[in-house]
């Protein structure tokens, strides 16, 4: 006889996200997600796989869920310099402050040794460069940012000012210095 599952796959993936995410991967052992995801080893096992396996989920769905809500930035904002401030903001939230960005924390763990791990988090870090491009020509189309750069030029520029930023998050960095830092940033696209 079959048995069913008795959890919810969603549930127990987003609980093993945030473990990654506050731990990192060499830190979070097999046993910390038994009990932390609510579910027996076996379970684990036939449904995400391996250690591995369920953190590149766990990167999946983070990616996602993190391009997703930077896209909705890009749709609301009024302007492209708006765009570009909210962008960048996304490290202000609540949560960002206590953990930084998972896909940065594994780029800086793990990347350098998981070909894997590594391949998922240039996907995110390619799709974030394109959601900041098209913010900057949308800023230089409706006069909010300068156009005496080329607009991959400023992208670039913004992309690893970002991935500092969310650096300076995990590392405990204060949000008054990190918002003093934004309004630095945005004063080079003037």
């Amino acid at each position: 006889m079959v048995r069913h599952k008795e959890f919810d796959p969603d549930v127990a993936l987003d609980r093993a996200m945030e473990m990654f995410w506050e731990r990192g991967y060499e830190a979070t052992s097999i046993q910390d997600l038994v009990e932390g995801m609510g579910i027996g080893r076996r379970s684990l096992y036939d449904t995400f796989g391996d250690k591995h396996a369920l953190f590149i989920q766990s990167l999946n769905r983070y990616a996602d869920t993190l391009s997703g809500r930077l896209g909705s930035v890009l749709d609301t904002a009024k302007t492209g310099r708006e765009a570009v401030r909210d962008l960048l903001s996304v490290v202000l939230q609540p949560t960002a402050h206590l953990k930084g960005c998972l896909l940065v924390n594994s780029a800086t763990e793990v990347a350098a040794r998981d070909n894997e791990a590594a391949q998922h988090i240039d996907q995110y870090l390619v799709r974030s460069r394109e959601i900041m491009l098209e913010a900057v020509r949308r800023g230089m189309q409706d006069g909010s940012i300068t156009d005496r750069a080329k607009p991959e030029a400023l992208t670039s520029m913004l992309v690893n000012a970002w991935l500092g930023l969310r650096v300076s998050v995990r590392s405990g960095v204060d949000r008054k210095r990190l918002r003093k830092d934004i309004d630095e940033i945005m004063s080079l696209l003037d």
